[in-house]
């Protein structure tokens, strides 16, 4: 009898083929489900990011009484814009296969949701979403990676030094006192230079500059791991 022949698995020649397929499986648990909510509201929400980046950053920097209607304007933005992050965050863990992974993969996402000061990293996460910084290999994941560990620490070093700026301006005692100083804070501190001529002094504003030399760490560590790996 002659021997049958099995059928050959030709996906499995293709994804061999092609390591960006399997990089792609591999870190990729999201559900069908998910990945179509991501693909249809990743701009939507970098966009919604953006506003309530710029929204949020006016009501920090703006240290006048208040204004009326203009204020008004700047919360109604800021709320409907939170309320639209906390949707897209439930929405998703709904649709996760695995929630208790969808939570611990989505750090920022939860902090962000529960600190008011960190709610713009938000952008990073969205940011992440887009397809251009999701996988890949060689030289242009190198460039893509670089690209998005760059903007990555310019966005965090901003954040920050709106909060730290809010918590500490009116702190008795502080050598930070405008957002030009907390801007040189956070530079100093991130490049490990670190003067000592001004520091936080309130609680809040030490948690924060904690987060900033820990955060600063994994974003350089996340991009050289990265970069050498590829």
């Amino acid at each position: 009898m002659a021997d049958k022949k099995v059928p050959r698995d030709t996906s499995k020649d293709a994804a061999a083929a092609n390591p960006e397929t399997i990089l792609d499986t591999i870190l990729d648990v999201r559900s069908a489900r998910e990945i179509r909510w991501d693909n249809a509201t990743t701009w939507p929400m970098i966009v919604l990011s953006l506003v309530f980046l710029v929204a949020y950053s006016v009501m920090i920097l703006d240290d006048q009484p208040f204004r009326g209607s203009v204020d008004l304007v700047i919360l109604g933005i800021i709320t409907v814009t939170y309320v639209a992050f906390i949707v897209d965050y439930f929405v998703r863990m709904h649709l996760s296969e695995h929630r208790i992974r969808f939570v611990r993969n989505n750090i920022i996402d939860l902090f962000s949701l529960l600190i008011p000061l960190l709610r713009p990293l938000l952008l990073l996460e969205y940011l992440g979403r887009i397809r251009i910084f999701s996988g890949a290999s060689g030289a242009s994941l190198r460039a893509r990676i670089t690209i998005y560990a760059g903007g990555s620490a310019v966005l965090f070093i901003y954040v920050i030094s709106l909060a730290v700026f809010a918590c500490e301006r009116h702190a008795p005692g502080a050598t930070i006192v405008s957002f030009g100083d907390s801007l040189w804070w956070a530079m100093c501190t991130i490049s490990t230079v670190g003067y000592g001529d001004m520091v936080p002094v309130t609680v809040p504003g030490r948690i924060f500059a904690v987060m900033l030399m820990l955060g600063g760490v994994a974003i350089v560590g996340a991009a050289t791991a990265t970069i050498v790996s590829a």
